[in-house]
């Protein structure tokens, strides 16, 4: 019996004690990989050979400002349309090599003009902020942990993406969902440097993923709300990206 009692004492004892914890270090590659899984995974992520997206984007009194269309598929084939209300509507694409755009001069002319592979995914990435996040792990190079911070009042781990000329993003991440919570990025203007806010909201089911369908874009309290009504990952004919009468002939000169 007295052989028993230390034993005893000692479970007693261990039973009064707190329970070890283990704290997990926090990594860009750890948050993202969470990230990734909180919106369906990354097989569920592969599957994805085309994207479209329809939406409008309305000021806050809900008045619309511009209708947006965009379609990409596998290999890089891009059609963006842009219909600004009231206003006339510009486009951009890419059949997978070869890239370009279509806007008005300063006498509302339409031109149309051959551009890099860089600006067509910049326009795209405005748009499709699926594939801005999709694209953060090929950046884990130059991204960096920074802490927690309160992020469109929650809760969030928040990583600091350092681009080309000193530029960087912060990216933020729930810590409930794990799933992405927006970005921030500063911005340079004539008045000085301002602060642009972009929050992810409104979270649905499409197929096997877990997408947002609302984007708020806030400018220092300068409101503008991008709702994404239709979004579906149903393959795209080839046909859609060909090109324009007038980028043949861009592409055609010697």
């Amino acid at each position: 019996m007295r052989f028993l009692l230390p034993i005893l004492l000692f479970a007693i004892l261990a039973g009064f004690q707190s329970p070890t914890t283990t704290v997990v270090k926090q990594t860009p590659e750890l948050i993202l990989s969470k990230a990734v899984q909180a919106i369906g995974g990354r097989r569920a992520l592969e599957k994805i050979d085309a994207l479209q997206l329809h939406g409008v984007m309305r000021l806050p009194d809900e008045r619309p400002i511009v209708e947006i269309d965009l379609t990409t598929s596998e290999g890089g084939k891009v059609l963006g349309i842009m219909t600004y209300i009231g206003l006339g509507q510009t486009r951009f694409g890419s059949n997978g090599t070869i890239a370009w755009e279509q806007t008005f001069n300063a006498n509302q002319e339409k031109t149309w003009t051959l551009i890099d592979q860089d600006s067509l995914s910049q326009k795209v990435q405005q748009i499709n902020w699926l594939e801005w996040f999709t694209m953060l792990p090929a950046k884990l190079g130059v991204i960096e942990f920074s802490g927690s911070e309160i992020f469109e009042e929650e809760d969030c781990w928040k990583l600091i993406i350092k681009e080309k000329e000193g530029k960087e993003q912060e990216a933020f991440f729930s810590k409930t969902t794990f799933r992405p919570k927006g970005r921030r990025t500063i911005e340079s203007t004539p008045n000085g440097d301002t602060t642009v806010d972009v929050y992810f909201r409104d979270w649905q089911r499409v197929g096997e993923l877990l997408l947002f369908h609302t984007i708020v874009y806030d400018r220092e309290g300068s409101i503008v709300i991008l709702k994404l009504d239709r979004i579906t990952t149903k393959p795209i004919a080839d046909s859609l990206f060909k090109f324009p009468e007038q980028v043949k002939l861009l592409v055609e000169q010697p």
